[in-house]
């Protein structure tokens, strides 16, 4: 949370003291570098040129105060935070481009522009379904069985508020206790109730808690959230509203140590103010997460349209259940993935808010505003499971990994394809095809470590590191072995750590079998690293085909069997891999998080 500017004194004393009053915005209309806009009344946003220390600061609001003395009855609607940005409210009748177009030729403004208006994107639609047909389209099922969310990533809201009731939050699936932190409500102040029904639909795609046993479930069942309440009862939203929420949350997962997704589901017009915010999340290494808009086929709004040229921003548009491209959904070379948007069952508030007809505790709703979140939500979980990914490895995998949905790799409808979120999950995982006589095991290494073969996640790299393959004899013809993984350290100064090479032996005191029959393959992965300690069992054979699907790495395991010196003059090792053990010994390799092989 940024400091408030209020009590500063000086040119500071023009802050209006705005009391909460549940009210929308008075919605203006004009032409701005010749483009039709719709704007806040009054609000003219200004952004200051860098400043150096507080008495600098003072002499350019000052100077700011100064150019608007021929407005007299002025207020500072919003004083400037870290960014330099403040949000002048002027009086009635003054013309909010002329003083946009006066302001910026100040020589302490870096710029000046109205503050133009966002609108949620949803097409309210009153029929209800007993179902969520969203997850299982995009293999939610088969993803929440590798992960469902971890506390090391921040879900961001930024909407209409959540459904609250005498300041607490009361839905069965947006209440778990210490999992939502309540942040600024930039329309009225005070906490940010959802009056609209919008922004908790929206939560509930996103976040709603799963295998509760009530409801519905969201795509990222643990992960926290942070909700900022920017959007008014009527669903309208002020771009300096947006980017002041984008470095709230933005600053709050640095503060704690955190990634953030940030959803919006909501735009409208360019402007530098949400240009800069957009770049703020996406230069401190977190995701925007914005939609497309809902002018049925019309050009892709902003801040998603910003996805083409900055790194952190995701732009979705929506599909119906037959994966076609919803009619309602913008187009254009910026849209990254589209997802499922139309009749989408989700939360809504207890009572009664601005959508007609919509109903308490749960209903469905369509609109490109419902399938952001949905990616929102999966992208959470990608982080969850890959904490070393970058939000640009991120954006990435959902792009390589989505299900294209006709000719070609891209398209401007689909972007580069419906979300998938298993092989999103599965994006940055290392698969390592180990071969014994007819045996194939897939041993599957993420950043994460969240093996095929464990039935439980063993963080063993919480930052960008290089984890290797220890130099390990690895012997899995023993009823019963022990992988043992020594000591690691793992300090909390990321990301310059990295695992170190370790050498162990899995070895049993005596050979005992030449083939290997399920019944008899038992392995346990043992962690003493003060991380965990991960039991695993496959629980079952496998066939080689089944490495295929998970796109393993290029690596032909027979060269590196090899090397394994100490066992090729075994008998039983001859009958099994071949009489070809080759020649030499004594080279290792290991496997880094970008897939690459080197030798050690």
């Amino acid at each position: 949370m940024r400091e408030s500017p209020t009590g500063r004194g000086g040119a500071f004393d023009m802050l209006e003291n705005k009391e909460p009053c549940n009210s929308g915005h008075e919605i203006a209309e004009g032409t701005y570098n010749q483009k039709s806009i719709q704007f806040i009344a009054r609000r003219v946003i200004v952004k200051l040129k860098d400043v150096e220390g507080e008495r600098d600061l003072e002499d350019s609001v000052e100077s700011v105060v100064s150019t608007l003395s021929a407005a007299e009855g002025s207020k500072l609607l919003r004083g400037p935070g870290p960014s330099g940005r403040m949000v002048i409210l002027l009086p009635e009748g003054e013309n909010v481009i002329d003083w946009a177009l006066r302001l910026s030729g100040n020589e302490r403004v870096a710029y000046a522009e109205p503050d133009i208006v966002d609108w949620a994107q949803v097409v309210p639609n009153d029929t209800r379904y007993v179902n969520q047909w969203g997850p299982p389209k995009v293999n939610a099922e088969a993803a929440w069985n590798l992960e469902t969310g971890d506390p090391n990533v921040v879900i961001g809201i930024i909407d209409s508020g959540i459904s609250m009731t005498s300041g607490a939050l009361d839905h069965d699936d947006l209440s778990t206790s210490g999992r939502f932190t309540l942040g600024t409500d930039f329309v009225d102040g005070g906490t940010p109730r959802d009056f609209n029904g919008h922004g908790t639909h929206v939560c509930g795609i996103a976040a709603g808690k799963g295998n509760n046993s009530v409801g519905i479930a969201g795509m990222n069942w643990n992960s926290p959230v942070y909700i900022c309440r920017t959007l008014s009862t009527s669903g309208s939203g002020s771009s300096a509203d947006f980017a002041d929420a984008v470095e709230e949350i933005t600053d709050y997962a640095i503060s704690v140590g955190k990634k953030a997704v940030i959803n919006y589901s909501a735009g409208g017009g360019a402007n530098q103010t949400k240009k800069d915010a957009c770049q703020y999340a996406s230069d401190n290494g977190m995701l925007v997460v914005a939609a497309t808009g809902n002018d049925n086929g019309g050009p892709v709004i902003w801040p998603a349209a910003y996805s083409t040229t900055i790194t952190g921003v995701v732009a979705v548009g929506s599909t119906d259940s037959d994966d076609t491209v919803s009619s309602f959904s913008n187009v254009g070379p910026e849209v990254t993935v589209v997802a499922p948007g139309r009749s989408i069952l989700s939360t809504t508030p207890t009572y009664t808010v601005f959508i007609p007809g919509l109903a308490l505790d749960y209903d469905t709703l369509s609109g490109t505003s419902m399938a952001t979140p949905m990616v929102t939500g999966l992208a959470a979980l990608m982080w969850s499971r890959h904490p070393g990914h970058t939000n640009a490895k991120i954006k990435q995998c959902l792009q390589d990994t989505a299900v294209e949905l006709g000719s070609g790799s891209f398209d401007n409808s689909w972007g580069y394809g419906r979300v998938d979120a298993l092989a999103a999950l599965r994006c940055g995982d290392l698969v390592l095809p180990t071969k014994i006589g007819h045996l194939c095991v897939p041993s599957l290494l993420s950043s994460s470590c969240a093996s095929l073969l464990t039935i439980c996640k063993s963080h063993l790299a919480v930052c960008k590191s290089h984890l290797g393959v220890c130099k390990s004899l690895l012997v899995f013809s023993c009823p019963k072995s022990v992988l043992q993984i020594c000591l690691s350290k793992l300090p909390n100064l990321c990301p310059s750590s990295k695992l170190t090479l370790c050498k162990s032996k899995l070895l049993c005191p005596e050979p005992q079998t030449h083939l290997i029959s399920c019944g008899e393959f038992k392995s346990v992965l043992a962690c003493p690293s003060a991380v965990d300690a991960c039991p695993s069992a496959p629980g079952g054979c496998f066939d080689p085909g089944i490495v295929e699907r998970f796109d393993p790495v290029d690596i032909r395991i027979g060269k590196l069997e090899r090397q394994i010196g100490e066992l090729r003059q075994e008998k039983w090792y001859k009958a099994d891999i071949g009489d070809n053990p080759g020649e030499g010994g004594g080279d290792w390799f290991y496997v880094d998080d970008d897939g690459e092989i080197h030798q050690v």
